[in-house]
């Protein structure tokens, strides 16, 4: 077992679910089709699965076909996730903003969204269409993941009340943006990088003024960005870069791989 550190030009697939046996393993359909029909990959063709929890494996394409992909394990390793565990706390916007957050944030290196209805949030979503939507969340950061070649699945979690996200909450900084608060971000940030982030972003309107009451109480402090209002889809991507760049790997290349042949 040894460590090196260089950046795959191989393609990657999240496939938490298989199993190899004898070192193969057939892909899930969904898989085979995209590296067939889409990429056009062939066989012999080198690709990395991974499991959603740092766990790659470079794998070689034995058989490929739009309905079946069956590979090979050649060698395998444990990637680590990014030094700043950070949570999005993220007011419910309209669809295709949070589609976006999800996607950026998750290229940002962002650990866990938590989606909160609060009070002006414009675009309530249906219980009854709640787990079709947190589907759909989840297939947006599973694709910005691989896309960024992250080896770990950020977690989206189901649609909650903005208190409960509070009270649920664990991270040793909590922020909350408002345009009206009387400090900036470098103010209340510390010195030594934390061991775990949490920010709560507002929908179109921003948060009302009990509800940044509400997380103060909760032990968020309230934080601005500047004297330029930002929207919602912008303030959670600014917030991570800024954390990511001050605490996280931003300035770190390449990743660090512990592996195994």
């Amino acid at each position: 077992m040894y460590s090196v550190s260089t950046r795959s030009l191989m393609r990657r697939f999240f496939t938490p679910q298989i199993t190899f046996t004898h070192s193969s393993a057939d892909l899930p359909r969904d898989v085979a089709h995209h590296i067939s029909t889409v990429l056009r990959l062939r066989t012999d063709d080198r690709i990395v699965l991974c499991d959603g929890r740092g766990g790659c494996a470079e794998c070689r394409i034995d058989e490929i076909s739009p309905k079946r992909c069956r590979v090979t394990r050649l060698r395998h390793w444990l990637e680590q996730e990014t030094a700043l565990p950070v949570t999005l706390i993220q007011g419910l916007p309209h669809s295709d903003k949070l589609d976006l957050i999800l996607q950026k944030t998750t290229e940002l290196g962002v650990q866990q969204v938590r989606p909160v209805r609060c009070q002006r949030c414009q675009y309530p979503i249906a219980p009854a269409k709640a787990a079709r939507k947190l589907e759909r969340w989840q297939k947006i950061v599973t694709e910005a993941a691989r896309q960024s070649e992250r080896s770990w699945l950020p977690e989206v979690a189901a649609l909650c009340s903005f208190e409960e996200a509070l009270q649920h909450c664990d991270a040793d900084v909590k922020l909350v943006l408002w345009e009206q608060a009387d400090q900036p971000l470098q103010r209340v940030l510390p010195e030594i990088s934390p061991d775990r982030v949490a920010v709560v972003v507002g929908p179109e309107g921003g948060l009302a003024q009990e509800e940044v009451a509400l997380a103060v109480e909760h032990g968020f402090v309230a934080v601005g960005l500047g004297p330029r209002i930002l929207r919602t889809e912008t303030a959670g991507m600014a917030l991570m870069a800024i954390l990511q760049y001050q605490y996280g790997d931003l300035n770190r290349i390449p990743r660090e791989q512990i592996v195994s042949e």
